[in-house]
């Protein structure tokens, strides 16, 4: 089966659904999974009765939440053949019983793949990505849809499509076009001017806003398929678009737009597996200053040319660093890892998401009644097995 979707729709819904996120703060309510556990459905609140005192208790909420988590072994093995008795969840630090649990090879996989529009490293995408889908994309029975982001050119189509072919995929990947993606959400860059007759140099930090991005678009095409699902993106990240930047309108931007993107994943039960691409000019090592000439700002006191650069490329590792951190934090939140890797076409990154894929599972319980309608989550299944799952989903008052 092929289905499509037009993709100027579930962008603009995408982009209507991050923009009510961005204003509430917080994730919308884990029991309304659009389908990551419809095969453990909530249960509807329980009917509340007028009662003379309006102080009297509130009935306790009765949904159930389901999460998704991958657990591998000490050697990075997928652990297939967890049992309900060996997990352990902690909701708000309060320990609750899981009700159910799901293997993830019971269930369908939706996968987005989601390359970087990054000429150096591209053709090494390529082949990660096929690679990845050959490992985890199983026929007639998984789904999968290929897109790029930060092209200088638009994305060719007015659709993205779905798949449950490899070979299909393959295809699709290979014809990508380098230079063509959908506009990515988070865009930080540093740009100096030297004038070298003059000594003089002007640093500018830019960050563009607004618009629907590719991470509209893919959260999109996850909801537009309500069927139960493990739902997983992989995408390839560039640390610097990320950083913070320096000061504090550009983190508040940048903060804000993280919240928001880790939130919609939280929503929809969607786990983020991020293969990294470093950049030798911040890897603490290179000298990107050797070789140049300089003429002194200061005839005395040795401040001059080489000075200035020295500390702003002091000041960019540090922001490529913090670009590092909020990669990472968009993955582990929303249950999934990153993976830095500079092995050809990112084998070792492809090799753990795929064990991390093979041992997933699907967890139900009822959550804590606490007080608060943001609730933390950590699932756990012993010692010796790693796992991931997001860390935050909201509950919602009680009624």
């Amino acid at each position: 089966m092929k289905r499509s979707v037009i993709l100027s729709l579930i962008v603009a819904f995408g982009f209507f659904m991050g923009t009510l996120l961005g204003q509430s703060g917080t994730p919308q309510s884990a029991a309304q999974d659009t389908g990551a556990a419809a095969s453990a459905p909530a249960s509807p609140a329980a009917a509340s009765t007028p009662v003379a005192n309006p102080a009297a208790s509130k009935p306790p909420r009765v949904r159930f939440v389901p999460v998704l988590v991958s657990a591998t072994d000490a050697s990075g093995n997928p652990a297939t053949g967890l049992t309900k008795e060996q997990f352990s969840i902690l909701d708000t630090m309060q320990p609750v019983q899981p009700i159910q649990v799901f293997k993830g090879s019971d269930i369908p996989l939706h996968l987005a793949v989601v390359l970087l529009v990054a000429p150096g490293s591209f053709s090494q995408q390529q082949a990660a990505a096929i690679d990845l889908v050959q490992k985890v994309v199983r026929p007639k029975i998984d789904e999968a849809f290929v897109v790029t982001a930060r092209g200088k050119k638009p994305w060719p189509s007015d659709r993205l499509d779905w798949k449950q072919d490899p070979a299909e995929l393959v295809k699709t990947i290979e014809g990508l076009d380098r230079n063509a993606g959908l506009a990515d959400a988070f865009t930080f860059d540093v740009e100096t001017s030297e004038t070298e007759l003059i000594a003089s140099r002007s640093t500018v930090q830019t960050y563009a806003t607004g618009g629907p991005s590719v991470f509209d678009a893919v959260y999109s095409m996850m909801n537009s398929d309500p069927r139960p699902a493990r739902r997983v993106i992989v995408i390839f990240r560039e640390a610097w678009p990320h950083s913070q930047g320096f000061g504090q309108q550009v983190n508040t931007v940048v903060e804000n737009k993280l919240t928001q993107v880790i939130g919609m994943a939280q929503e929809l039960h969607i786990a983020t597996f991020v293969i990294g691409l470093e950049d030798p000019r911040f890897n603490g090592i290179t000298d990107n200053n050797l070789g140049k000439n300089y003429i002194p700002l200061h005839m005395s006191g040795g401040s001059g040319g080489a000075a200035y650069d020295t500390a702003l490329e002091k000041a960019k590792l540090r922001a490529y660093e913090g670009g590092k951190t909020n990669v990472q934090r968009m993955a582990a939140e929303t249950g999934g890892a990153a993976f830095w890797s500079v092995k050809k076409n990112y084998s070792d990154a492809v090799t753990s998401i795929a064990n991390f894929l093979a041992g997933q599972y699907i967890v139900t319980f009822t959550p804590s009644d606490v007080a608060t309608p943001v609730h933390t989550l950590k699932v756990s299944a012993g010692a010796g097995t790693k796992m991931l799952g997001q860390t935050t989903f909201f509950y919602g008052e009680p009624k």
